[in-house]
Formats: C-alpha cells, structure tokens, sequence
C-alpha cells in the first residue's frame, strides 16, 4: 500500500520569529510526527538516541535529593519514563504541546506501571506548576522548539527549587558561521531523507535544521542561562558536536 504523504509545509523564518506561529507550527507538526517519531528519533541518530537519554540521566541529583521532577516536551515519554525508574518515590509530570504525542506517552507509562508519572498538555512557555516546587527539570530536543527559548528558561528557573538541577539535550549550533552553515546543510540533507522515509514529505524533519538556524550557538546559550539567573552551566558534545547535553543548577541563594 501506498505510503500516504504528511500534509505539512516547511516553516518559514518569519513562523519561526514570533511565538505564536512556532507554537502552532509545532503543535500541527508532531500532530503529524506523533506516531513514527520513535522511529524517527532512532534513525536520525543511528539509534544512539537512547544512550544520549540515559547519559542525560546520569548527570541528575542521587534519588534521595528529587522528590518531584518535570520533563518539558516529552514527547512519547522516553526521559519521562527514565525520571520515573530513577526516581521512584518522586512525583514526576511530564509536559508536551501535543496531544497526539501524549496520547502514546500516557499509554507507555501505564503499560510501565508508573502510578507516579502524570502526562499533561502544556506549552512550555507557561507551565502549570508552582514556583520552586520540582527539585530537577529536563528536556530531549525541547529548548530548539520552545516558541520563545527566553520565556522557558525563565519558566524553568521559576519552577525550581533553589538548588534544583535542569538537563537538556539537544541538537548544538556551533559559533562560527562557516562550520553553523555547513551542520545545517548536512542536517537539511539528513532530515530530508528521514522525512520521505517515512511520511513521504522531506519537509516534516528538515525542520531540525530549520529551526536551529534561529537557535543560539552553545556559546551564546551558556550566556542566556547566566543572565537568567543559572549556575555552573555545563556543556557534553555528543556526535562530533551535533548534539549537547547542557546542564545546570539554580543557586541555593539568590545573587
């Protein structure tokens, strides 16, 4: 049977520029992605994807220092799921602007038998938590797709505990622009590929490369983090520098 083609058009800078066409760019897109993204994040990543999960986990606070913990854009669960076996006593919510996307999550923790794992809808540019009331937050690939990074990061910051962890992983931008174009370019190529593999439309993961265009380099990141208030930022390149992993804590005192 023929495969039948995502009816999803590429972003354009301008969707990318303002928040509320990001957002609804992102919600329609993993709409779309929701029930091959699995797959997808595996291939894209010679299925290095979950090692990458797990080495994220590795830099998170001893269970005995997490009693609730939050994963931003969780997608299908995959790091929601590895909060959840890391932390079993803790209460961990995870949030995701998609409900397609949730809808596989949910039915994972279940069938996992997570009782403390809870799946929201949210963006996370206004999270439904209290202020420092999670000791850890995470994100696989979810700063990129934040429809305003400064907005998150501030909600990131709010919802920690004074002395609270958070950990990303995602794709990095260098700072030069020669060696920016060219991770781009191959990352276009790539996407392009996954995209008619499997929806039949190059368009729906020559996103990535899309979006890390109007992302900051790891450089400019790490300044961000440190005006908004974070300490000891902490960057792991992965993959040659086409992923990092970049971790953080907030001051037990304010500065």
């Amino acid at each position: 049977m023929r495969k039948k083609r995502a009816t999803i058009a590429p972003i354009t800078d301008e969707q990318l520029s303002r928040p509320e066409a990001k957002r609804d760019y992102n919600r329609a897109l993993f709409a779309v992605v929701a029930p091959r993204y699995d797959a997808a994040t595996r291939g894209l990543s010679f299925r290095a994807d979950e090692r990458w999960k797990r080495t994220l986990l590795e830099l998170l606070p001893d269970p005995e220092h997490c009693s609730a913990a939050l994963d931003l854009a969780c997608g299908t669960g995959d790091i929601a799921l590895l909060l959840a076996e890391k932390y079993p006593a803790a209460a961990v919510t995870a949030v995701d602007l998609t409900e397609e996307m949730l809808v596989i999550a949910r039915r994972r923790g279940s069938a996992a038998g997570r009782r403390t794992l809870r799946f929201l809808c949210a963006d996370m540019n206004d999270l439904p938590m209290p202020a420092e009331s999670v000791d850890v937050v995470t994100g696989g690939y979810a700063l990129r797709n934040a429809p305003d990074l400064q907005q998150a990061l501030f909600e990131v910051f709010r919802v920690l505990r004074p002395g609270g962890t958070a950990a990303f992983l995602d794709f990095a931008a260098p700072d030069g622009r020669v060696a920016r174009s060219v991770r781009i370019a191959l990352l276009t190529v790539w996407g392009r590929i996954w995209g008619r593999l499997l929806h039949g439309n190059p368009h729906v993961y020559a996103y990535i490369a899309r979006s890390l265009r109007h992302y900051p380099s790891s450089s400019d990141l790490t300044a961000l983090l440190g005006r908004i208030g974070f300490a000891e930022v902490n960057t792991r390149k992965l993959f040659g520098g086409f992923l990092a992993i970049t971790w953080m804590k907030k001051p037990r005192e304010a500065a």
